[in-house]
This record gives C-alpha cells, sequence and structure tokens, in this order.
C-alpha cells in the first residue's frame, strides 16, 4: 500500500490535500522502503548562518540573496500547492467537481440461468455388424464409454456402455434425469424426444447421439436408426428431430461426416424460425412464442466429409471421452483467453452441462485434430488447439506421469517415496506477477488470469493469488470488468465467510475494488451477510494486522456506504449491525480518509431513512458532524456537510424537528468562507432542504428584506407598505430564516460560477414565490418606482452574513449545535438592514421594467441577476435582462477573453443549470400576482443535485499500490520537471555573478518596447520563464515574454465593475506556476496555462476579504504568497490581516491590524515564513510575528513616514532587512530589531511604484 503523511503536516497526501511533494531531485519511488515513513527535508533551500552581524561581511551578503553556493543542498523539494485531483475538476467559475469518464461497466451477470434437466442417450452401435458405408481397419478402435464391447454378450454390453457412458455425464451434471435409447427404433427415439420435451418444459435437454453402427448423417439432413426387428437402417429426419426436442437443446453428434449434421441443421432452424417470426404478428395477444431454434448449441465430433479416427490405440467414442473425461484446468483458461466474453459468458456461465462439454470440447478440438478430424460446433469456436497454454498444459502432465512408475513400485515395495507436487500452479502465478510488473498498454487481460481464480480455491496458494488479484484489480475498472467476466464473484463471495486473519486486508482492498465499478453486488452481500465481514473490521476492537488499519476501515466504510445506496435492506442491516456508532468512533480518527468515508456512510445509512436518523440524533452524530465542518481536510468538511444534508432533508416537521433544522443550519453556515468551492456548493445544497422545507417563511423574510430596503429609500407611500410595516415586529421570529436568506444572497453572488448557479436556483425560486402571492400587489409598483434608485450593495452590506460569520483560526471554532443557533440568531437579527437588495434582485420578474432602465442598475459588488446569470460578473461590459429567470439578454461582450473551464463551455453549465421558471413580462405579470405556480408544487422546485459522493468513490477506481504514473521516472511529466530543475539552477547559477555587478552596473539600456495598449497597474515578473504579467485600472491581465515583445495571452479577470486588480503573484514558481489575481472587491482567483490563450483555466476562487469597510481611498485586496509554508496573506480595506492556509483551504489567523487606516502592502519573510511587514495608508509600518498570540502579533510599529506607503519590500533570504517607500518619495531601509531606520533616501519627487529585486541588493521605484 502506498504510505500516506499524517493529517499533522500541513502538507498532506496529494489524494486530499492540495499540496503535492515534488522531488526535485528525482530519485525514483523504488529505490526507497515500502514501509518506510515519508520523510521531510526543509522547506527552505538556502539557509541563513545562525550569528549575524559578527559575521564577514562577504559571507552575510552571500547568504542574504541567497547565493552561496555550499549551501545549495543536493535535492530542493518543492511543495505545490492547488495540485490536487480537486482543483484539476474544479473551475474558478464553474466549481464543479465533475467525474471522470471511466470504461463501461460491462454485463457479466448472467440473466437468464438455464439448467439441462433431460439428457437423452441414443446409441446406434450394433455391435459386431459395420455400417456399409464404412470401411474399418484392422485392428482398429474398439472402446466405447472405456468398456470393450466385445468382451461381454451383445446386449450386456450394450447395457453396460449406456450405463457407462451416463456416468460420465453424472460427473457434470448429477441431477438431471438420464433416459437412454440403445439400438432405438424410429418410434422409440420420437417417444423418447417428446417425453423428455414435455418434461423439461423451459429448460434445456441434452441429445447425445452415437452413430458408430449406423451410416454417415446425409448431405440433406438425416441421421440413421432401426427398424424394430434390427433388419433396416431408418432415416430421422433432423426436421422431425426439431419438432420433437424444440429449444433450448444442446447436440452431441460422436460419428463420421458429423458436420453434415450441423450444417443441415443450422440451414433447417433459420427457416424454421422465420416462419415463426411471419406467423408471430397472427397469433391472438398473450401467445408466448416458443424459444428459437437458432439457440440450440451444437458440438459434432468431425467434419462433413471427415472420418472418425481408428487408431486402436484410441477409443472408438473419443469424441465423447474428450468430452465426458478430461483433466479441465488449463480448458478453462484458454476458452476464457480466445473467446468474446459475451461467447464465453454463453457457454460457461449459464448452463453447468454446456459448460463442462464445451470445456472439454477444447480438449476434443485439439486430440481430435491430431487425428486428421476437424470438430464443429454451433456456435463455432475459433481455433484453440495451438494455445500456447497447451505448452503448459503438456509440462503439468508430464511431470506428474513421470512419477507414476516410482509411485507405483513404492506401492508394491512398500518403501516410502516422496511425491513431487506440481508446480503448474506456482509458475502460473509467477507468469502473473512478471505480466503485472509490465502491465498492458492496451488494456487486455492476462492469459493467467483465470488459473488465478481456480487458484483461490488451493489453500496452499490463496494468499498469494489474492494478492496478485489485488494488485490486478488496481489497475482501474477495465482490469475489474475482466475479472468480473472471468466469474470472480463467486469465488470472492464464498471467501467472505473465512475466518482468516491474513486475508482480511486483501479481501478488504479487492471488495472495494468490485464496488467502486459495480454497486450491483448489494444481494449478494445481504444474501449470507457477507457485509457483516466489513462491519466486523470496521468495529473499534478487529484485529489487524496492519500498520495502515485505518486506510482499510476507509475501504470498509466506503464498502459499507455502496451496500447502503438506495437499498432499504441494506440500511436497515447496517442499523441492526451499529455500523452508525463505529462510524462515529473514526470521525477524529488521524487519517482524512477515514473520517471522509465515516462521514459518507452515515450520510447514505441514514438517506430517506427516518428510523436511522433517529438512532444518529440518539447517539449525537449531527453534533459529531458539525464539529467537522472546521476540519483541516477540505474533502472532510464537504462529506461532512453531505451527510448533514441528508440529515435533515425528508423530515417529518414539528416544533422539534424545526429547532433540530434552524441550529444545524447555523452551524453550517461557517462554510459561507470556506476557500474551498466543494464545501461551499454542498453548503448550498444543504441550505436548499431549509428552503423547500420552509418556503413561506423565506417568502415572508424576503417580503420584510424588500420592506426594510424600502424604509431605508425613504418611501413615504404608507397606504402600499403598510401591510409589510405590520409584520416588522415579527422580525425576530424569523431571524434565524432571515439569515440563511441572507448567507443564499451572498452565495448567489459567489465568485464560483458553480455556487453562484446553485445559489440562484434557490434564491429565484423564493423571489417567484414573493411574487406569486398576494404581496405582489403592492411590490410590483414599488420596484417600479424605486427601480432606478437602488443601488448595488457595497462591499460592507454584501458581507454582513461573512461579519457574523467570519473565518477564525481553526483551533478556535466551536460549533455546538445546540447552543449555536440561539447565539448567533439572536446576535444576527441586527444584520437585516445591511442586506443584499432585493428590489434589485427582484427587478427582472417585474412586468413593464425595462432594459434601458436595467442599464442604470450596473453593479460594482452584489448583482441580483437571475439564475441564468447567477450573479455572477463576466467579462461583458454590459449585461441588461428584460423578463425573468430565463428572459433574453441583451449582451455588449468585451473583445478580452475570460477564462474557459476546463469542462468545456460555460454557456452548457448554464443552460443545465438554469431553472425553468415561466417568463414573466408584461402580459403574463397578472398571472404572477394571482399565484399561478403553487409554492407546494414540488415540480416547481428547482433541482440541486450533488455529485460530491460519486466524485468522493473515483478514489478506489484510481491505482493506489503505486505512484502516479506521471511521476515515474521516464514519464513525460518526470521528464518535464527534471528538465525544469535542470533549467533553475542553471539560471541560479549562471545569474551568480551578476549579483556583484548589479549594484555598480547601469541600468538604463532598454531591453524591449511593448505597448499594452492600456495602463499598467501591476506587474510581476516569472523568475525562470521569461513571462512578464500586467494588469490595467480595469480587469484584464495581459501575458508578455520580454524577450520576444510577444504577446502571449490576454484574459479578463471578471472582478465586477468598479473594482480593480489589486495583487498579482506567481505561485508553484519553480514547477509549472500558476497566477495568483487578487481584486478589489475582497476576491482571489486562481490561474493556470495563464500563457496559453483560450486553455487559460481558473483553478479556484474565493472571498479573502469579508468583513471590509468602506474608505475613501480603497486600497482593495492586498496580498502576499508564501510558497515554503503555503501561506497567502490578505490585508485591505479591513481591521485584520488574514491568514490563509492553502494545503487545508482554510484561514487559520486573523491577527489584528490595530490600526484604523487601510493597508497598502505587505511583505513576509519567505525562509521562515514566521514574520511579515505591514505598511498602512497614515505612513506607519508595522511588524508582526505569526508566532505570538493573534492580538499580541504587532511586535513593531514605526510612524516615521509623513504619507502613504507605496510599498515595503523584505528580500528574499533575509528577515531582518527591508525597504519602505511613501507617495512623497521618502525610501527607507530597515532593521526589524531596531527603533529606527537605518538610511534614508529622498527621492528627486513622489514615486507611484517601489520594488526591491529578490535576491540582489537593487532598488528601483
Amino acid at each position: 500500500m502506498r504510505p500516506r503523511q499524517s493529517d499533522n503536516d500541513n502538507n498532506e497526501d496529494a489524494r486530499s490535500t492540495n499540496s503535492t511533494l515534488v522531488n526535485a531531485g528525482m530519485n525514483s519511488a523504488n529505490e526507497q522502503d515500502d514501509d518506510a515513513e515519508p520523510t521531510h527535508e526543509p522547506r527552505n533551500g538556502y539557509r541563513r548562518p545562525e550569528g549575524g552581524l559578527g559575521e564577514d561581511e562577504d559571507t552575510w551578503n552571500s547568504y542574504r540573496h541567497g547565493f552561496d553556493e555550499n549551501e545549495l543542498p543536493s535535492e530542493h523539494f518543492y511543495y505545490m500547492f492547488y495540485t490536487d485531483k480537486r482543483h484539476e475538476v474544479t473551475t474558478g467559475h464553474n466549481a464543479e467537481i465533475t467525474l471522470r469518464e471511466w470504461e463501461p461497466l460491462q454485463d457479466w451477470r448472467m440473466r437468464e440461468k438455464l439448467k439441462t434437466i433431460s439428457v437423452a442417450l441414443v446409441l446406434c452401435l450394433n455391435i459386431g455388424i459395420d455400417p456399409p458405408d464404412v470401411v474399418k481397419t484392422n485392428p482398429c478402435a474398439k472402446l466405447e464409454a472405456w468398456i470393450d464391447p466385445f468382451v461381454l454378450p451383445v446386449p450386456k454390453s450394450l447395457e453396460n456402455i449406456g450405463k457407462a457412458l451416463q456416468a460420465q455425464y453424472e460427473v457434470w451434471q448429477p441431477r438431471a434425469r438420464y433416459k437412454a435409447a440403445l439400438d432405438p427404433s424410429m418410434e422409440d427415439t420420437k417417444k423418447l424426444c417428446c417425453v423428455l420435451r414435455r418434461n423439461a418444459k423451459e429448460e434445456r435437454i441434452l441429445f447425445h447421439y452415437n452413430g458408430h453402427g449406423v451410416p454417415k448423417p446425409t448431405s440433406s439432413g438425416e441421421i440413421w436408426v432401426f427398424n424394430k426387428n434390427y433388419t433396416q437402417y431408418i432415416p430421422v429426419s433432423l426436421l422431425d428431430l426439431q419438432s420433437w426436442l424444440g429449444s433450448p437443446c444442446i447436440y452431441v453428434y460422436d460419428c463420421s461426416a458429423a458436420g453434415n449434421i450441423l450444417l443441415s441443421f443450422n440451414r433447417f432452424a433459420e427457416k424454421r424460425d422465420l416462419d415463426a417470426a411471419k406467423q408471430a404478428g397472427s397469433q391472438p395477444p398473450g401467445t408466448i412464442p416458443s424459444p428459437p431454434l437458432r439457440d440450440c448449441i451444437q458440438l459434432a465430433a468431425c467434419g462433413p466429409d471427415d472420418t472418425l479416427p481408428m487408431n486402436p490405440d484410441l477409443p472408438a467414442d473419443i469424441f465423447t471421452a474428450c468430452l465426458t473425461t478430461p483433466i479441465e484446468i488449463a480448458l478453462h483458461t484458454i476458452a476464457w483467453n480466445v473467446l468474446s466474453r459475451d461467447l464465453f459468458k454463453t457457454l460457461f456461465r449459464q448452463d453447468l452441462m454446456v459448460a463442462a462439454l464445451f470445456r472439454n470440447f477444447l480438449l476434443a478440438d485439439r486430440i481430435m485434430r491430431s487425428q486428421k478430424c476437424t470438430p464443429m460446433s454451433s456456435p463455432a469456436l475459433p481455433p484453440t488447439h495451438q494455445h500456447p497454454m497447451w505448452d503448459s498444459w503438456d509440462l503439468a502432465l508430464d511431470m506428474c506421469l513421470a512419477q507414476l512408475p516410482a509411485l507405483l513400485q513404492a506401492e508394491g515395495s512398500g518403501s516410502p517415496i516422496e511425491y513431487q507436487a506440481s508446480m503448474f500452479f506456482a509458475e502460473q502465478l509467477m507468469a502473473f506477477e512478471v505480466w503485472l510488473g509490465h502491465g498492458s498498454p492496451t488494456h487486455e487481460a492476462p492469459e493467467q488470469l483465470a488459473i488465478v481464480l481456480q487458484v483461490l480455491l488451493s489453500q496452499v496458494h490463496r494468499l498469494r493469488a489474492l494478492l496478485l488479484l489485488s494488485q490486478f484489480l488496481d489497475l482501474g475498472p477495465w482490469a475489474v470488468n475482466h475479472a468480473l467476466a472471468v466469474g470472480i464473484s463467486p469465488y470472492v463471495l464464498k471467501l467472505l465467510q473465512s475466518p482468516a486473519a491474513d486475508l482480511k486486508p486483501v479481501l478488504v482492498f479487492i471488495w472495494a475494488r468490485l464496488l467502486a465499478v459495480d454497486r450491483s453486488f448489494q444481494n449478494d452481500l445481504l444474501k449470507d451477510n457477507g457485509f457483516v465481514y466489513f462491519v466486523g473490521i470496521l468495529g473499534v476492537n478487529a484485529g489487524m494486522p496492519l500498520r495502515n488499519v485505518s486506510e482499510h476501515r476507509a475501504m470498509c466504510a466506503f464498502i459499507l456506504a455502496t451496500f447502503c445506496r438506495d437499498f432499504p435492506q441494506g440500511q436497515q442491516a447496517c442499523l441492526k449491525q451499529q455500523v452508525i456508532q463505529y462510524c462515529l468512533t473514526h470521525v477524529a480518527d488521524g487519517d482524512h480518509l477515514l473520517r471522509q468515508w465515516a462521514c459518507l456512510c452515515i450520510g447514505q445509512l441514514w438517506k430517506n431513512y427516518n428510523e436511522a436518523k433517529s438512532v444518529g440524533l440518539q447517539t449525537g452524530a449531527h453534533e459529531r458532524l458539525t464539529q467537522l465542518l472546521s476540519d483541516h481536510i477540505p474533502e472532510v468538511r464537504a462529506a461532512a456537510m453531505w451527510s448533514l444534508g441528508t440529515f435533515i432533508s425528508n423530515l417529518d416537521q414539528n416544533e422539534q424537528v424545526i429547532q433540530l433544522q434552524n441550529n444545524l443550519a447555523m452551524s453550517a453556515l461557517v462554510a459561507t468562507t470556506d476557500a474551498s468551492p466543494i464545501v461551499r456548493k454542498e453548503l448550498v445544497i444543504f441550505l436548499s432542504s431549509m428552503v423547500f422545507d420552509h418556503v413561506d417563511v423565506f417568502v415572508v423574510v424576503a417580503s420584510e428584506l424588500l420592506a426594510s430596503e424600502q424604509q431605508l429609500l425613504g418611501s413615504k407611500n404608507d397606504s402600499k407598505t403598510k401591510h409589510l410595516e405590520d409584520r416588522q415586529d415579527k422580525l425576530g421570529q424569523h431571524a434565524v430564516y432571515a439569515v440563511i436568506w441572507k448567507a443564499l444572497l451572498c452565495l448567489s453572488v459567489d465568485s464560483n460560477r458553480g455556487v453562484a448557479l446553485a445559489a440562484s436556483k434557490l434564491v429565484d425560486y423564493v423571489n417567484f414565490q414573493v411574487l406569486s402571492g398576494p404581496v405582489a400587489q403592492d411590490l410590483i409598483p414599488l420596484l417600479q418606482q424605486h427601480a432606478l434608485r437602488s443601488q448595488s450593495m457595497s462591499s460592507s452590506s454584501m458581507n454582513s452574513i461573512h461579519q457574523a460569520a467570519s473565518p477564525q483560526s481553526a483551533t478556535d471554532r466551536s460549533y455546538a449545535s445546540t447552543t449555536l443557533g440561539h447565539r448567533t440568531a439572536s446576535k444576527m437579527a441586527n444584520t437585516l438592514k445591511r442586506s443584499a437588495s432585493l428590489a434589485v434582485t427582484l427587478k427582472n420578474y417585474i412586468p413593464g421594467y425595462s432594459s434601458n432602465q436595467a442599464s442604470g442598475l450596473e453593479t460594482s459588488g452584489y448583482v441580483g441577476k437571475s439564475s441564468q446569470d447567477a450573479g455572477h460578473q463576466s467579462t461583458q461590459d454590459s449585461r441588461q435582462m428584460n423578463g425573468g429567470a430565463n428572459g433574453p439578454t441583451r449582451t455588449t461582450r468585451s473583445n478580452v477573453p475570460r477564462p474557459r473551464s476546463v469542462h468545456g463551455d460555460a454557456g452548457y453549465v448554464q443552460a443545465q443549470a438554469s431553472v425553468s421558471y415561466p417568463h414573466i413580462s408584461q402580459s403574463n405579470g397578472s398571472a404572477a400576482m394571482n399565484g399561478s405556480m403553487d409554492s407546494n408544487n414540488p415540480e416547481s422546485r428547482p433541482v440541486l443535485e450533488s455529485v460530491f459522493y460519486d466524485w468522493c468513490c473515483e478514489y478506489f477506481l484510481e491505482p493506489q499500490m503505486k505512484g502516479v504514473e506521471g511521476e515515474e521516472p521516464g514519464s513525460v511529466n518526470y521528464n518535464e520537471r527534471l528538465w525544469r530543475r535542470v533549467r533553475n539552477e542553471k539560471i541560479i547559477y549562471e545569474c551568480h555573478p551578476l549579483r556583484e555587478q548589479a549594484g555598480i552596473g547601469k541600468w538604463d539600456s532598454t531591453i524591449q518596447t511593448m505597448n499594452n495598449e492600456s495602463a499598467a497597474m501591476h506587474l510581476t515578473m516569472h523568475s525562470y520563464e521569461p513571462h512578464m504579467v500586467i494588469a490595467d485600472d480595469k480587469r484584464n491581465i495581459s501575458v508578455w515574454n520580454w524577450k520576444e515583445g510577444q504577446l502571449l495571452n490576454r484574459f479578463s479577470n471578471s472582478n465586477p465593475r468598479g473594482t480593480s486588480i489589486t495583487s498579482v503573484k506567481y505561485i508553484n514558481e519553480e514547477d509549472v506556476a500558476m497566477l495568483m489575481v487578487a481584486s478589489g472587491e475582497g476576491v482571489v482567483r486562481l490561474y493556470r496555462k495563464y500563457e496559453e490563450p483560450n486553455q487559460t483555466d481558473i483553478v479556484t476562487s474565493w472571498r479573502v476579504l469579508t468583513d471590509m469597510l468602506p474608505s475613501s481611498k480603497s486600497t482593495g485586496t492586498i496580498a502576499d504568497w508564501q510558497q515554503g509554508r503555503g501561506a497567502l496573506l490578505v490585508g485591505g480595506d479591513a481591521r485584520v490581516i488574514r491568514v490563509w492556509d492553502a494545503a487545508r483551504e482554510l484561514c487559520i489567523s486573523d491577527i489584528p491590524t490595530r490600526s484604523g487606516a487601510p493597508v497598502t502592502s505587505i511583505t513576509s519573510d519567505q525562509v521562515a515564513g514566521n514574520i511579515f511587514v505591514v505598511g498602512f495608508g497614515d505612513g506607519a509600518v508595522r511588524v508582526y510575528d505569526r508566532r505570538q498570540p493573534q492580538h499580541d502579533a504587532m511586535v513593531m510599529t514605526w510612524k516615521k513616514h509623513k504619507s502613504w506607503i507605496q510599498n515595503v519590500r523584505m528580500q528574499r533570504g533575509g528577515f531582518r532587512e527591508l525597504i519602505s517607500g511613501s507617495v512623497d518619495g521618502t525610501v527607507k531601509v530597515w532593521d526589524v530589531r531596531h527603533q529606527e531606520s537605518l538610511s534614508t533616501i529622498q527621492a528627486h519627487g513622489p514615486i507611484s511604484a517601489l520594488d526591491l529585486h529578490n535576491h540582489a541588493p537593487v532598488l528601483a521605484w
């Protein structure tokens, strides 16, 4: 199994965090001990010496600027962030975790089981008399059913041969009814066939025909029997035989020229099936058609022109001997390798008798061909007589038979002898293991797979076979399909009854793989209580001989969750086995995968199952899950939210249930400030249950919100708002719902399109109910009167919900649902007047409201749009609507493209997510006011479905036993990273000598001139690539190749109108860099492939500042990125410096600025990452230490500047010296330990920009 790190490290395994450890030294994973724990090198590649000012100045400078060669380690460890699976499939606008396209599941189960319950043994031997058309050799083959017919009298020999043949067939189907016809007449044959068909009904009949004593079958389709006196050969037409036996049936023809029978039978069957199909139309309704004759199966000993072998060393019925008395192991494998999956399933899985005969037919084909005969079958099989598996077969037989003489001799003499067991199975397992080491690029299964399943029956090789099988299944769904097709299910189901402890880990792994591909095993696991096997392992006291027992328990939780999914019997069975209690014991486990699947298992168990919800309520499961909403792993938080969503849905409403829902909803609102889009999306789906259960209350809240806005706008129309004002005193009763409504308004304008689309569905749904009720008579005139006066919400009003649920340190959070609901509801009741403009959100529903009027309502923060736009500001210069959620739009697009979604055109997502509300215009406005949409009509509810659970299941479809293929030595990804590492080191060493010249050289040479066509407000350059990113004064980002002077790409950041880009940073610069862009509304967006036109993707986006205060000179969002720690420090028009952890996607600290002025710049130590410095608008510069308690983090304040701080910069590799500059032209050099500046530089005039080289002693303004 793959070793995984503890959750104690911020940079955890890439499966569930957004950090990826990239070994720049590129050591092969195979060189490390599989059982060794992962080790971590220091993140800073360039260490500063201990000591400081007393050391040699040259040495000090070399360390300070990061160019000391001796300190460069031979191996670097680069931590990459936002490269996890959830970021590979999530875009900032769509935010949808999408499901991958896997190989479809093959239908491996037999839907129609048949049994061969009747067998007719027709033997026409006529012992002692040769047929007229056959000239036999002397000596000649004579054994029939391994009996010499000439030893005993003819009647007795014939009887013994019939009994022996029946015994041979009984080995393969002992429960069938056998009837022998020995040298029969035509009447006897007809009677036998008709009786068998009457008794068999719709089951299969076996008709065995031995024609060694009669003439060859004719080409016209006749076989021969006798008259009653045995004086003549009587022909029997195959047409008659088909009429007597019907279908289904299997025929075995052991005679010369048997191919004539097969070909004639197929010719007659085709004609009769066509006639039956034509007559089917004239049959009365309800008539059941007879099975077609083409479904009959035939086995013929030879071709139409062949004669059976007469070698006296062989039996006369060699074909029958091959079919009924073979050794079978290798035969099954050859059939599976050669036949198509459908044909294999039909011949080897439908009927035990058919499977045995066809398996043995492969041996007959080989032996008969060696005797110049070509066996035939219908359906026809591809040639198998030269399959390479026969070599292994021959070797195994030779090894066994070679010991027989010594064994026989020892048995007679009584001397002991040691029998050498066959190495066949061990060698086949070795071959399978070799195949696993190389794999199959074409997804073809190995030849030994069928043998591995047979080996599971052997206790000696069972464990090794299971381990190899688990490695094969780990290759992906295609491997699981092959295993299911060959018949793995009965073997692994039987092994669930085994008490062997050493089999538990591998069986858990195998079953996790099987259920990830095919969850139709639910009935199989329930039938014999096989699921209890996994319940026992999930239990706390279950002993497991493994270090990574938590990972296997996570697999058990997944298996049980799949067992319960949409399967009420499984839910009831798991509830009786106390699965909820077991899962609750693991929600605090150190393994994040176990925590995640414990939540998901609980959610599946109580989904739409109220009895399980009652048990969960008694055990406090909902409270334990709310605590996980602040977990360090985004997938765990989303899983907890998903499980809570299944808990509160479809509950019988009463006072206690409503109180419980309210408490859980208030606890869940902490996710509004979560940086992970998957968590915010699950929050919206969670809140949808509240909206649907209490839509009437939300309609009242929305109306009250509108009334409050009208009062703020100075409405004097008392007659039209009187009934609204009368309900103002009821506001406290709906405080919780008001807070939820305001949260939905904020989520409907989320920077992430998927979140915004989902929330907008709910907002539009409630708004339509408002206009469908009686209050619409008064609301619509008011909205028409004040529409032009409605302005977009400012940042402070938009974020009122975030002020109440602002992110705190993860260690300081406590969300007990029993108390938080009341406390938060009372606290947030006063936030209603700071809500978003409901008038703006409703303007699209107002009859008579024109698009020209809408043009005056362009928003800069909150945009209350319909569900089609989801409140999401795009690159459109204007978005004007008339008519409602699905009304027509008139758009003027900018020439600057917006980043695309990795899943295709965003318009498709919008179309899929749009809510089908009736179009409200002037013509149908009265319909809306008359309440044409019933609020209780389920059809009017928007459908919000989560794909999170299915997305989590994909983990068990991906290989886990070895590293990612892209990180294996020799892969394209590995080679690219190796090349980048060498390139980076080359640049560093080539630039080392230039450091000495940087301080004394001239900087007046123009290298390149580029026309950006817009004002450059922010500029940043890549350390290794020739990329220069320019952000203008609007929303556009331009990417240039500064060496060539070429514009590589230009796209819009999509921040709202009236805001601008305020910070641009690179992350993951040592590998494949991403671009982090912060804008004035408090949102950070992260781009990959930023330099590729029409390929730029938004990795993620979230609101980093939620309590921005109005300012006369806004600074927006100021950010600084620490690559070594994966931390994002943000400030701006707020009273705190917020620290976001990229691995956790959580705010881990809110450090008070202790200043009333806005933050203008932030810089930090890039080595340890503890010290950071902030410049303010009042000229102050403050130093903070993250190691101190939050409220005591400020350790130094300088107020030597007299004006706005333009920038502060701390050089990379140093943490004591920094540069600060103010707009009046004063530049100061500081030592963070001293109260006074080291030096002051006065520029010739005001400065608009200031920067410091990361390594060289160069300052520019």
